[in-house]
């Protein structure tokens, strides 16, 4: 029995080091087909506006005059210019096509086009904006509830820590 195991481990381990490495057009399919880049797009444009209103938070923006509102929102523009170079699809592909080469094999990503070539996939490629999209709702609901908390602590802490001298 344990010979059996070692020669399945091993039969694995060889086998995995031999399989294809996918070519960035491969890659580029599997992107394609699997909706990578309308899931990418949908949460980087909640990332745009939660980075914006963060910024804006940050500096106080309902306590500011209009002079000093117009500069806050021309920083938070800055800020989503920022994030929206380095986070492009372009920008994004240039850093994870090494990943999926190192993660997927040839085989992998060829059975996965099947799949999302497929009426399922094709459904469940559709339904990943939304399902991205209410997750991140879901993230801001719970940090709007869970920050305030933080920063109570964070405050009792300090107090504590005065005292503390």
């Amino acid at each position: 029995m344990l010979k059996v195991f070692f020669a399945i481990c091993i039969f694995a381990f060889v086998g995995n080091a031999n399989a294809a490495t996918p070519s960035d057009e491969l890659i580029l399919k599997f992107m394609g087909v699997s909706n990578v880049r309308a899931t990418l797009d949908g949460m980087r444009a909640n990332a745009d506006n939660a980075l914006k209103n963060n910024m804006l938070q940050s500096l106080g923006y309902p306590q500011l005059n209009e002079k000093q509102k117009k500069i806050a929102e021309e920083a938070g523009d800055k800020a989503v210019k920022i994030q929206q170079e380095n986070l492009s699809y372009e920008a994004i592909v240039k850093l994870i096509l090494p990943l999926y080469r190192r993660t997927f094999t040839q085989e992998e990503l060829e059975a996965a086009i099947r799949f999302y070539s497929s009426p399922e996939g094709k459904s469940i490629n559709q339904k990943m904006p939304l399902l991205a999209n209410d997750s991140m709702k879901l993230t801001g609901e719970v940090n709007q509830r869970v920050i305030p908390q933080y920063q109570k602590i964070a405050l009792e802490a300090a107090e504590l820590i005065k005292q503390a001298k």
